[in-house]
């Protein structure tokens, strides 16, 4: 026999109008108010965790065009390598 799920708890939180009307906005239809807030929660995390990352590179850019360069060739090699297997 199956226990019994509890139910979530749920709370109140009250928002001025011009938020609400926003919120709404953002909404899909299909989309319930927490669904909403979660969603944007979650893309406010990803692209909290990026934003450091803008122009990591620049101060290095010589360098990082080099490892750019090495990666392709590799690749390159490889590829080359894997077409004469495949005709052997």
């Amino acid at each position: 026999m199956k226990k019994p799920v509890p139910p979530r708890r749920q709370k109140t939180i009250s928002l001025p109008d011009d938020v609400y009307k926003k919120l709404k906005e953002e909404k899909k239809d299909d989309e319930s108010f927490a669904q909403l807030i979660l969603r944007l929660l979650k893309k406010e995390v990803t692209q909290s965790q990026i934003e450091p990352l803008a122009g990591v590179f620049a101060k290095e850019a010589d360098e990082w065009a080099e490892i750019e360069k090495t990666l392709y060739s590799d690749r390159l090699r490889q590829s080359e390598r894997g077409m004469d297997s495949i005709e052997e």
